[in-house]
């Protein structure tokens, strides 16, 4: 750090500032709800612009985001990932936050983590994505624990006027999608649809096709008043199981089946300008989660019966989960040099599952919550951030998530910031309240064979992380450079564990318990080279979890659940003749990650994408090959015992044609 110092400092010692040298700094507004240039901002941030995002030309939201410094994806599926910052890498993780223009969209269903194929969004109206490495609670309470995701949509006057893609690729791909706008006046309108399938892993049952379609409104009321409407379905399905004649397979016991996806919100936004530097807005939203699994499974799979012994028992996981919101949000300057953004949010969870919750088949929880941020210039040199968030869930104590931030700069190229923060997880409804059991009364037993999977545990206080980083942001003449060193502590940490109940209850499920915690520190960095005609840009993460409890039989244990090294180098290039290429290659460590995995090996493997660009027809014209999983075959989740690789990831070769109306 200090060599890039001394090497830069000719470049800065020109820069006044006032220079517009720093002009070229992005701005983001996840961090505290204000436009802030990334080196004020009272953490690191990583963002992708809709041009990034075009020409990287990523099918999945997922496999764009592993470009984030200490981001991992996993998955057991060619379908679902689960996508994890830093450690206790699971498949169900829900200690991040992920909005799509400030609504949350993680589900209550799936134990508070985010669904990636479900979301109702496509590729084609996002506009930029800004990813908080690290924890935001004090702007977004709960569930910002380990970052946010903050997906910012297209307004309906955003684009070209249409524009279409159909994609074709081996193991059944096929994709299409659309976007189409106008404007009437002061009303712009656009509608977004895409539809995306393949066959998954080929040794896995996983063939999926999941759909969605978006439509967004925007109203200028007059000069300082604006509505806008935003609503939109997903719906899908994937399926689930494994493949006939694997030898000893005993977790197909289940069947194979298809589980199906209907998800569906509507955002309505009221945003008033009182003055340049001072405006409230108004933010009310209705998200829909709908699963439908059903299947008949076997009651008795592991007393080592012969099959058919049994007759099969049927088996549903239906269930509805809803969220409703109401927040209101105001950004104002009460004095030069101090700005100020605050807010409050009501809002109610309601799971409906008579499978997850066998006695009362609904569970809800309320919440309210009221957040400030601070930001004070005291001079050229000097910002300091300051914010709480205060937050009471139903039938809990207030809970208060402080952040304080002090950013130093150096001179205007060079930043570097230090603070703290506290965060909390409340449990979420199934850790706390859910009860799953499977009864069949036509087995030869008292009352029937009656089976527990998933007990939850009242009372569970709310997991807490106490963060500590050091960054240092730095602007060259074309690039920059982002360095997060990181101390994080979780303490109450929830964890999954056995629960045996025998001989009461004939089988053994699962359940949740408080932890002693864990720490995870490290370093992450980003660098971005930005030329003319080429990007460069290099990521690297190196994460450890220390003070580990003793693992003991069917505990959940946190060692080794992230990989102690995770890189990526991405190359973009334009070539004369509209000719492109973008090339990322990714370095991943070995890792033991959670839900029965077993070692995953280390791996590389590198993804890349050729794209001809011509005019004909009034149009603008893109052909493009790609290729994901280039390299050795390599897998995110393992959990093989000793059998065949089953989660192999495929290797995805595709061919796409994007044409452009303006």
């Amino acid at each position: 750090m200090l060599g890039i110092l001394v090497a830069s400092a000719a470049v800065a010692e020109d820069a006044s500032p006032e220079s517009p040298f720093l002009d070229e700094l992005p701005v983001v507004l996840s961090m505290t709800r204000m436009p802030q240039r990334i080196d004020d901002a009272p953490g690191a941030v990583t963002l992708f612009t809709r041009e990034d995002i075009e020409r990287l030309g990523y099918r999945r939201l997922p496999q764009l985001l592993r470009l984030v410094p200490g981001m991992n994806m996993m998955s057991d599926t060619g379908h679902s990932p689960a996508l994890f910052y830093h450690g206790l890498g699971t498949l169900n993780p829900n200690r991040m936050l992920v909005l799509i223009d400030g609504r949350s969209v993680y589900s209550p269903y799936l134990y508070g983590y985010v669904d990636w194929d479900a979301l109702p969004v496509t590729m084609a109206e996002i506009e930029r994505i800004e990813v908080v490495r690290g924890s935001n609670a004090a702007t977004y309470g709960s569930n910002a624990v380990a970052g946010v995701v903050n997906i910012v949509t297209r307004t309906g006057s955003d684009g070209p006027a249409a524009s279409v893609s159909v994609t074709g690729g081996n193991d059944g791909l096929s994709d299409a999608s659309a976007r189409f706008r106008r404007n009437f006046g002061p009303l712009s309108m656009s509608l977004s649809a895409q539809t995306m399938g393949d066959d998954g892993f080929r040794q896995r049952y996983d063939s999926s096709r999941l759909n969605a379609s978006t439509l967004r409104v925007d109203l200028a009321l007059n000069n300082s008043d604006e509505l806008s409407l935003m609503a939109g379905q997903s719906s899908g399905s994937r399926g689930v199981g494994y493949p006939f004649g694997v030898s000893g397979n005993i977790d197909n016991a289940n069947g194979f089946r298809s589980v199906r996806s209907d998800n569906w919100f509507a955002h309505l936004r009221f945003r008033r300008l009182l003055a340049t530097d001072n405006e409230w807005s108004i933010n009310l939203y209705q998200n829909e989660d709908r699963g439908q699994e059903e299947w008949f499974g076997d009651p008795n799979p592991r007393l080592g019966t012969p099959p058919g012994t049994y007759p099969l028992l049927p088996i549903d996981y239906n269930r509805r989960a809803t969220r409703r919101s109401l927040d209101f949000q105001h950004q104002f300057v009460p004095a030069e040099d101090w700005r100020i953004a605050w807010g409050m949010e009501y809002r109610q969870d309601t799971l409906v599952s008579d499978r997850m919750f066998y006695v009362t088949g609904r569970e809800s929880q309320v919440l309210g919550r009221i957040s400030a941020n601070v930001e004070w210039r005291p001079s050229e040199t000097w910002t300091f951030n300051l914010g709480n968030m205060i937050e009471r869930f139903q039938s809990s104590s207030p809970l208060m998530s402080p952040r304080a931030f002090a950013t130093f700069h150096l001179n205007p190229a060079h930043a570097f910031k230090l603070g703290f923060s506290r965060a909390y997880r409340q449990p979420a409804l199934i850790e706390e309240r859910g009860d799953s059991r499977f009864i069949d009364t036509r087995l030869p037993l008292p009352g029937g064979r009656i089976r527990r999977t998933n007990v939850g545990t009242p009372g569970l206080d709310p997991e807490r992380l106490d963060s500590t980083e050091l960054g240092y942001v730095a602007q060259f003449s074309h690039s920059t450079l982002d360095i997060r060193l990181f101390h994080e502590k979780y303490d109450h940490l929830i964890i999954e564990t056995e629960y045996d109940a025998r001989p009461t209850w004939p089988f053994a499920g699962r359940t949740y318990t408080e932890g002693p915690g864990a720490t995870i520190s490290g370093i992450e960095y980003q660098y971005k080279w930005r030329g003319p005609d080429r990007d460069i840009w290099w990521t690297h993460a190196l994460v450890h979890i220390g003070a580990v409890h003793p693992c003991e039989a069917g505990q959940t244990c946190y060692q080794s659940t992230v990989p102690g090294s995770s890189w990526s180098l991405t190359w973009l290039e334009r070539f004369p003749a509209n000719w492109s290429v973008a090339a990322t290659l990714f370095g991943v460590s070995a890792a033991n990650f959670l839900n029965g995995s077993e070692k995953v090996d280390d791996y590389r493997t590198l993804d890349a994408r050729i794209t001809k660009a011509f005019v004909s027809g009034g149009m603008r014209w893109e052909v493009f090959l790609a290729a994901t999983g280039i390299g050795p075959r390599y897998e995110t989740f393992n959990d093989n015992r000793g059998r065949i690789p089953l989660n192999e990831v495929t290797r995805q070769t595709m061919l796409g044609l994007k044409g452009v109306w303006f």
